[in-house]
């Protein structure tokens, strides 16, 4: 699932092609020296209403509560400065302090490249972001603010601009003319130092890769341990939950059944699942297989569902019921928001139509098994966390409030990625460095398996890679898929992320390359990008980017974690903690409960929990803060509601509020 963050701290009836975005260029003017300034060109987001004056290009999203602004400044001291004199051209009123100046890689022309974030609150519910670009000690900035529901709606033509801000007439690297060289065993063995590297700069414990080329796999195994403890080193074979690389498995079995002709990617979803619904019956009949995947039906994201409200024998008929609640919150095929809920809703009627007699979530293990694993040779690979904690398997780790690699709670009966079980379709399958390969090659092979044999048909394997809805500059979410296209090389892949678990895997066509990346690390999350990238200068002789990303990667989490050592107050004001409620209770996420144990104050809602903190808001709120790692960060505001003490949550679009039980 991809939900990473340091909260959880990380994608129709035709087929929709996103038209591509016109090209915006930043006014130009004459300085003081009759000397014509440079320009910046960018892809504009699409839907957005644009309005220019003087020297500021703004764009208004269409809920009118979220801005971008570009503009150019030509004195100042720093980023940092740079920044607020752009806000205050755009807003004489602004007055916020900077919460994180994090450095971006430096690329597309420019000097230097920041990422600056602002403080606000929880009860604000909204994001205030600065992105500046430095060429000759001037800067042109991108000023992004609004709403936090609509930043996470909209974050894909956010993401694009930024993305694509480069200086006019800078000429990005372009390797499509490139013949891939062979991984040779020197290739090989440079990829794997600068992963482990990159591993120990990061605090990965464990990474586990394998790497095919042209149909043989030149390598397999893994670096680090899988074990802090014990000293288990990972291997080919070690299991990590893949999370949201289980979607595209699941989109591969629709693809068999479309296959098999029991169904078709444009029939309605209520044609062979009477039961499902959505908000209302209008949107319901609009749904159909292909959206159940493609990230494009306007629903918006809403995990806290999951998240806060399963447990291991939470039954696959909760999901069902949530969505017959969920209405869009944008049009079809228009913008990316990313479902797990219609994920796992798309594998459970794929199960449904080959075995409508069993269990859902029978049925869905059931088909994965015989179709999927089976064929592919995917022996080890499961969809229970109890059956992988009794094999060979990664335990989760991550960073603590200080910085030290941390245990994440996991066994048979506790811990967060239990949450996913009833969701698993969308992020439940555990795989190892062996069995990942497989599936990569298979795409890499469009079908057809080791021995020659056609095990797929090839037409609906690659309609999963059709581009449905842009995620980016060059990006593009398919079902269950994704397609990048970055100096002219176009590579597929997918990511995981459940706690404690980053993964990725890429495979890039024209060369015949197939990588998997799997750690057992949230830090994991800055490994994946860079270590694909320097795959591409091994294969290419492209520019060298890779151990730059990693230094940056680095230097954002140093600071980003003293950013937090500075904010939360831990082990919190123990005022606040003492006056908070025993019990408080949810009506869509149910109970949390919240106790004392070993001088620690936990939050739980049932089978997970995490030590909390405190945070005072400058607005003068109370927060109280997770610490746990994985969850470190999530945040719950203090207050009172309808004179009960009650506890706020905010996650994009949506908002719950826990109500003090009064009765407990």
């Amino acid at each position: 699932m991809q939900t990473h963050s340091g909260l959880f701290v990380v994608i129709v009836t035709l087929l929709i092609f996103t038209a591509p975005p016109s090209v915006a260029n930043l006014p130009t003017d004459e300085t003081a020296a009759n000397k014509t300034r440079v320009t910046a060109s960018y892809n504009e987001p699409q839907g957005w209403d644009k309005f220019t004056s003087d020297d500021v290009v703004r764009f208004d999203a269409e809920e009118k509560d979220a801005v971008i602004a570009v503009m150019h400044i030509t004195e100042a001291k720093n980023a940092e400065d740079a920044a607020k004199k752009a806000w205050l051209q755009l807003d004489p009123t602004f007055s916020r302090n900077v919460r994180t100046n994090i450095p971006r890689e430096v690329s597309d022309g420019w000097d230097d490249k920041r990422r600056i974030e602002y403080v606000t609150s929880v009860a604000e519910h909204i994001g205030v972001y600065a992105y500046t670009h430095e060429l000759d000690e001037s800067w042109h900035v991108i000023l992004v603010r609004g709403d936090a529901g609509t930043i996470n709606k909209r974050g894909a033509a956010i993401w694009e601009l930024v993305d694509s801000f480069r200086v006019s007439g800078f000429v990005p690297e372009d390797l499509s003319d490139v013949t891939a060289k062979k991984l040779t065993e020197a290739k090989i063995k440079e990829l794997l130092a600068f992963i482990e590297s990159s591993a120990e700069a990061l605090n990965v414990p464990g990474v586990g890769v394998s790497l095919s080329q042209n149909g043989k796999v030149v390598y397999q195994g893994g670096i680090g341990l899988a074990n802090i403890d014990e000293k288990q080193p990972v291997t080919a074979d070690t299991l990590f939950m893949v999370a949201s690389n289980t979607k595209g498995m699941a989109t591969l079995l629709l693809a068999k059944l479309v296959e098999m002709g029991k169904l078709n990617w444009q029939d309605k979803v209520v044609e062979h699942y009477p039961d499902f619904k959505l908000g209302d019956d209008e949107t319901t009949q609009s749904v159909r297989i292909e959206h159940l995947v493609c990230a494009c039906t306007g629903l918006p994201r809403r995990d806290l569902g999951w998240v806060f409200n399963n447990e291991p024998t939470t039954p696959v008929e909760v999901l069902f019921d949530d969505l017959a609640s969920t209405q869009p919150t944008s049009e079809f095929g228009k913008i990316f928001q990313y479902s797990n809920e219609l994920a796992a809703a798309a594998g459970y009627v794929a199960g449904h139509v080959l075995y409508p007699d069993m269990d859902l979530g029978e049925a869905f293990d059931k088909a994965m098994r015989e179709h999927i694993f089976k064929p592919l040779s995917m022996d080890n690979t499961v969809l229970s966390i109890e059956a992988a904690l009794k094999s060979a398997h990664a335990s989760p780790y991550a960073d603590d409030l200080t910085g030290k690699i941390s245990p994440i709670e996991q066994t048979q009966t506790r811990g967060f990625n239990h949450t996913v079980h009833a969701y698993r379709p969308a992020g439940g399958a555990w795989s190892s460095p062996a069995d990942m390969i497989k599936y990569v090659q298979n795409e890499l092979s469009e079908g057809i398996g080791p021995d020659g044999k056609r095990l797929f048909a090839k037409e609906p394997l690659l309609a999963r890679r059709a581009p449905y809805v842009s995620t980016g500059e060059n990006e593009h979410y398919g079902m269950g898929l994704a397609t990048k296209t970055f100096a002219g090389i176009t590579m597929v892949n997918h990511g995981g992320s459940l706690a404690g678990y980053m993964s990725n895997w890429y495979a890039f066509p024209k060369a015949n390359v197939g990588l998997v990346v799997l750690t057992n690390s949230d830090e994991g999350w800055y490994l994946l990008e860079p270590t694909a990238r320097k795959l591409m200068e091994l294969l290419y002789d492209a520019e060298s980017r890779a151990a730059k990303q990693i230094e940056v990667a680095a230097e954002t989490q140093r600071l980003n974690k003293k950013n937090q050592q500075d904010e939360f107050i831990y082990p919190g004001n123990q005022s606040v903690l003492d006056n908070l409620a025993r019990r408080y209770v949810n009506e869509s996420l149910g109970e949390l409960r919240v106790y004392q144990k070993q001088n620690d104050t936990y939050v739980d809602p049932g089978v997970w929990r995490t030590p909390v903190g405190t945070k005072q808001n400058a607005d003068g709120t109370t927060s109280i803060v997770a610490i746990g790692p994985f969850l470190l960060g999530l945040e719950f505001l203090v207050e009172q509601v309808d004179n009960k003490e009650a506890l706020t949550i905010k996650y994009g679009q949506s908002s719950y509020t826990f109500l003090e039980d009064e009765q407990n």
